[in-house]
């Protein structure tokens, strides 16, 4: 337990320091469930509420900063850790739950969730011991522990909607492996427990014409035809989340370990949700991170198998991937930019935020309201603007968001930022440009990104396109 807790210590003591002192701003999806965060509700237009809620609290007791917002992610990965190795411990060894950890912790996919405030850090804590509840419900079957069950499985499920897969999980788990538990009460019951947590997110879609499942059935649907490269790509995405060696030792672990009842619960928690997300990717776009919640029981199969030589490669290659990905600079030191160009560099996406925010605080001499057409620059100056104010996003044809599902009072003198030249639209809603400034954000020495800021005078209520996407 020292070494693990050593082990951990060292982790989270660099996580912090890179929130502290690496130039990597908040992203714009973690800028606006922080946003979200100041308009409490039962669910919201593309998740549920748990991301919102958890912010809140941050914010609340540490106040509003990037480490507030990613402090929760990072505690959230930590108890997760201990309760993994308490629990492994017991059922499948000391050393194995102790290489879980590691394993886990070094995995791309789970170093990330461990980092960024996003849904994926709620969702894999609650699913992740939602698994261990059901593991133990199956096998000391009482009510508390499939109550558990559902308890957590609805937790899941206000994290991310993705949770709902459990239920397909634990019904193949029953019907192929534990068909007794077909005349027992138990899963009954967790199945109305974890649809007593549904009820919430369900009445606020009856009263917003269903938008967050008309969202998530929109990305679902969203390819052009069948995609036969879809699954190539989608098992890649894996392997690098995963990495190579644990992703290979999981499908062997698949085969190997499938008759073996200490293991049941993790192969269909896992597999199931592969090959779901595999048929899924034939048809539409599968980002990465959609099958999060299948790398626990992966990672715990692969767990098994590696040690040894094995284990102290994995540990190494793992490094000089995040190294790699937490400080790419070390490209243009190395002379290797080519091989990670800046245009191209995943970390952009967190670059320059905070800049932006004070060139806006800069003309913001009377407090003038905030107007963009994108919801994450909304986001992300509603977070790094001096004094957090109301932000506004106008709609002028891009898909349906959550600003607009919120009260547009911005009427009068205002400060509108884009990412290109200010629209004919906008213009004459107002009368005239006061001034205006080109704010550019430089990365690894390259400019990545552009914004065009305006003070308007009298801006007026914008004529806005309906959203045709969800």
């Amino acid at each position: 337990m020292r070494a693990l807790l050593i082990f951990l210590f060292g982790i989270y003591l660099f996580r912090i320091s890179h929130i502290v002192f690496y130039p990597f701003d908040l992203t714009p999806e973690e800028a606006q469930y922080w946003d979200w965060s100041r308009h409490l509700d039962i669910s919201y237009y593309s998740k549920p509420p748990m991301v919102a809620y958890l912010n809140a609290i941050s914010s609340a007791i540490f106040g509003i900063s990037e480490l507030s917002v990613r402090l929760v992610p990072i505690l959230l990965s930590f108890i997760l850790s201990i309760a993994s190795f308490i629990y492994l411990k017991r059922h499948i060894g000391e050393d194995r739950a102790l290489k879980f950890v590691i394993v886990a912790q070094l995995s791309l996919g789970m170093s990330l969730n461990s980092m960024l405030a996003t849904t994926d850090a709620p969702l894999l804590f609650f699913w992740t011991l939602g698994v261990f509840a059901i593991n133990s419900a199956i096998n000391q079957s009482s009510l508390w522990r499939w109550f558990l069950v559902g308890t957590l499985f609805g937790l899941a499920f206000l994290s991310k909607f993705s949770a709902v897969l459990w239920i397909l999980c634990a019904a193949l788990l029953i019907l192929i492996r534990r068909r007794e538990l077909i005349k027992s009460f138990g899963p009954y019951i967790s199945v109305l427990t974890f649809g007593f947590f549904t009820l919430p997110v369900i009445f606020w879609n009856l009263k917003h014409d269903f938008v967050a499942f008309r969202h998530v059935s929109g990305l679902a649907s969203k390819g052009s035809g069948i995609r036969f490269e879809g699954p190539i790509e989608f098992i890649l995405s894996q392997t690098l989340m995963m990495s190579v060696l644990p992703f290979l030792l999981m499908v062997f672990g698949f085969i190997r370990l499938w008759k073996d009842k200490r293991f049941e619960v993790f192969i269909f928690f896992s597999l199931p949700v592969f090959i779901f997300f595999t048929v899924l990717s034939i048809f539409t776009n599968v980002e990465a991170n959609w099958a999060g919640p299948a790398l626990v029981g992966g990672l715990i199969l692969a767990s098994y198998f590696i040690s040894g030589l094995a284990l102290w490669a994995y540990v190494f290659l793992s490094l000089i991937i995040l190294t790699a990905v937490y400080f790419s600079p070390v490209f243009d030191k190395l002379g290797l930019s080519e091989i990670l160009p800046p245009n191209k560099d995943p970390a952009k996406v967190g670059i320059g935020w905070k800049s932006l925010g004070e060139a806006v605080s800069s003309l913001r001499v009377n407090k003038e309201a905030i107007v963009t057409p994108h919801y994450q620059i909304a986001a992300q100056l509603a977070f790094y603007v001096k004094s957090n104010p109301r932000t506004y996003c106008v709609n002028l044809g891009r898909r349906m968001n959550q600003y607009d599902l919120w009260e547009k009072n911005y009427q009068g003198d205002a400060i509108f930022v884009d990412n290109k030249p200010i629209q004919d639209i906008i213009l004459k809603s107002s009368d005239g440009i006061d001034k205006s400034y080109v704010h550019c954000l430089s990365w690894r020495g390259e400019v990545i990104r552009c914004f065009y800021i305006y003070r308007l005078k009298n801006l007026r209520k914008i004529q806005e396109v309906k959203p045709e996407r969800f």
